[in-house]
């Protein structure tokens, strides 16, 4: 096995979320939420969502690459576009990894002169180099997994299939082998449309027989 991968279902999402909400609504509640595109912009709505905020903004940091692959150093790609001056402000992502994006995300902000900055993430890898003030589930570092969240279960699935078909195969045996590479639990009838849109991408090809191969590169 080469690392853990597991798909995230909605219902977590949410039980997550509200945990972060059900904890900001017994203090102070921002004037205004930060998502972190892309991984933290859907939490960070459905956080403002329950909490009734409308001043909802978004930064972009980038610090991993292909599924599970950290692309050198955290970056800031895109900054606020809004004046925050005052304001208590939370930023929120979907988890702290390594923790350098969230840490990044936190400096640039308290930059901008706002009131007060606090943090959230769903998940809280505990070798992160930053630990969020709000997370909903805390995981040890034996436990690591690269959690494949509902809005990027093309990409990585499509990642992390490309390293699997090597030769031809049918969907059950690429279903197979994601399991005994990741551990990753897919239905087949998932994993056919995300090898249909590989298909329609260009980066492997079916044949009348339904199985599937790899588009060799020149």
């Amino acid at each position: 096995m080469e690392f853990r991968a597991r798909i995230v279902k909605w219902d977590e999402i949410e039980d997550w979320c509200r945990n972060i909400s059900d904890s900001l609504i017994k203090g102070q509640i921002p004037d205004a939420i930060i998502g972190m595109s892309r991984g933290g912009l859907v939490p960070a709505r459905i956080v403002s969502d329950r909490l009734l905020i409308k001043e909802l903004y978004a930064i972009k940091t980038e610090h991993w690459g292909l599924t599970a692959t950290i692309d050198g150093t955290a970056t800031l790609k895109q900054g606020l576009s809004s004046n925050i001056k005052g304001m208590n402000v939370l930023i929120v992502d979907d988890i702290t990894d390594t923790g350098q994006s969230m840490k990044l995300a936190y400096d640039y902000i308290k930059s901008q002169s706002p009131g007060s900055v606090r943090t959230a993430a769903m998940l809280h890898i505990t070798h992160s180099v930053f630990k969020p003030d709000y997370f909903a589930r805390e995981i040890n570092d034996s436990q690591w997994t690269w959690f494949i969240f509902p809005w990027n279960v093309f990409e990585d699935v499509m990642n992390l299939s490309g390293k699997i078909i090597n030769h031809e195969m049918e969907v059950a045996e690429i279903k197979e082998g994601l399991f005994k590479a990741y551990e990753l639990e897919i239905t087949e009838e998932k994993l056919s449309e995300v090898l249909i849109y590989m298909e329609n991408l260009g980066k492997i090809r079916k044949n009348p027989n339904n199985s599937f191969n790899p588009i060799m590169q020149s």
